[in-house]
């Protein structure tokens, strides 16, 4: 057998552990560890941040914490401003790294990294990890006037999809900007350096959707593949004393998420209500945002507001024993959400699984085997959620099937050693 390259890598992210937005930046530092485990070089560049040192080495990864940036949390007009600073930030230093280091390969691992990165003159090869929509759709959530998956974007279709849209990603945008010509120009305009910063890498997506689009919309000439991203899965199970309190002897559906019109909820609940054999199960609904209490409304007006629950947001050591708990993962977003954290959880747990056929949700189910893909129709999935109820065997059959696939496909194991066979094929 051909012995791989030992390569020198560098990692450009604009939040590294201790600083987290969300989970990527636990995957990113995994991915980094356990690539250096295995010999290579790896370097990370993030944001610099008053409390941490500029540069510090840890578990064999070297960490520059050097970019400029702003706040985890901000506002709409700090995020316009940041869109210059940041790249010009990434440009300068990426390039001053790599003159003096001479990496192999230079890894994008957000999307907003891009831009700086595809300005330098490097012998590196140029690899992005397409895990959001950031660079493919000026909303960025890539769902057409919040009806369907966009297929492409040009200038007259995105002004009447952004004055038919509420949110921007997961965001609401603010009523007068959705009919602002300068905010339009402002996103579509910064959509377009985005898009074309991405002719100049090799792209990993997170999903075969993403992939899909990748190949169907020419964003790059380079090699594409998939990757699913790396989690973390605590086994410690913590109880949540209060939620314990209300689920003694009940069949819990799970759904985790923000509660955003379009991550579905309102269907979910409205599904739910319908089932006849809820008897002996409830509906946990773990998540914060702007629908809180108009969902909490709805669930009492249809009648089922004493058996769906709303946890609001909890800290995430208690996500474990809620996986433990439930009796199967409800997941329906209506945008095609590029590869949801919770379908690698329910995977990981064990657990069966309901969730809407958008992005990259079949990438986790096998129809009928670990669980079911459905339409965002209120019957289909109230069909699917009594199925389930009713069938404690069936249950345990489909969690089963989930756990094999988690093993055969998701595994940290097989997402580094399907990075490292991508660096190697980019002819170094």
């Amino acid at each position: 057998m051909k012995k791989s390259k030992i390569l020198k890598i560098l990692f450009v992210t604009e939040y590294y552990p201790p600083v987290i937005a969300g989970g990527g930046e636990t995957s990113a530092e995994i991915l980094a560890e356990s690539i250096a485990g295995q010999g290579h070089t790896v370097h990370i560049l993030t944001s610099h941040f008053k409390e941490l040192k500029k540069a510090e080495y840890k578990n064999k990864v070297k960490i520059f914490r050097l970019l400029k940036t702003g706040n985890i949390t901000r506002t709409l007009s700090e995020s316009m401003k940041r869109q210059l600073l940041f790249s010009n930030s990434v440009k300068r230093i990426v390039r001053n790294l790599d003159n003096k280091e001479n990496y192999d390969i230079i890894h994008c691992l957000n999307n907003s990294s891009t831009i700086g990165v595809s300005k330098i003159q490097t012998d590196a090869k140029l690899v992005s990890t397409i895990n959001s929509y950031v660079n493919l759709c000026p909303k960025a959530n890539l769902f057409y006037m919040e009806k369907s998956a966009c297929s492409g974007c040009k200038p007259s279709k995105f002004m009447k999809c952004i004055m038919h849209s509420e949110y921007g990603g997961l965001q609401k945008i603010p009523f007068l900007l959705r009919y602002n010509p300068i905010f339009w120009k402002f996103l579509y305009f910064t959509y377009l350096f985005r898009k074309k910063s991405l002719k100049s890498f090799n792209l990993l997506c997170r999903s075969s959707f993403i992939k899909e689009f990748a190949e169907s919309s020419n964003l790059t000439r380079k090699k594409v593949d998939i990757e699913y991203g790396i989690s973390s899965f605590e086994s410690n199970l913590i109880v949540h004393e209060k939620i314990k309190s209300i689920i003694p002897n009940k069949q819990v559906i799970l759904s985790i998420g923000s509660l955003e019109k379009i991550k579905g909820i309102n269907t979910l609940i409205r599904a739910y209500a319908k089932v006849k054999n809820k008897k002996d199960s409830m509906l946990l609904v773990v998540g914060d945002g702007t629908k809180k209490e108009e969902y909490r409304s709805l669930a009492e007006l249809l009648g089922v507001g004493g058996r769906v629950y709303f946890t609001g947001k909890i800290d995430g050591k208690y996500l474990p024993w809620l996986y433990k708990t439930c009796s199967f993962v409800a997941l329906t977003p209506l945008w095609p959400e590029p590869f949801s954290r919770v379908m690698l959880e329910a995977l990981y747990f064990g657990k069966p699984i309901i969730a809407t056929e958008v992005g990259g949700n079949p990438d986790g189910i096998i129809n009928g085997k670990n669980g079911y893909l459905v339409s965002n129709n209120m019957d289909e999935i109230s069909e699917k959620l009594e199925k389930l109820i009713s069938d404690k065997k069936l249950q345990k059959k489909m969690g089963q099937e989930s756990k094999k696939i988690f093993r055969n496909k998701f595994t940290k194991e097989i997402t580094i050693t399907k990075i490292l066979d991508f660096y190697n094929k980019l002819k170094l």
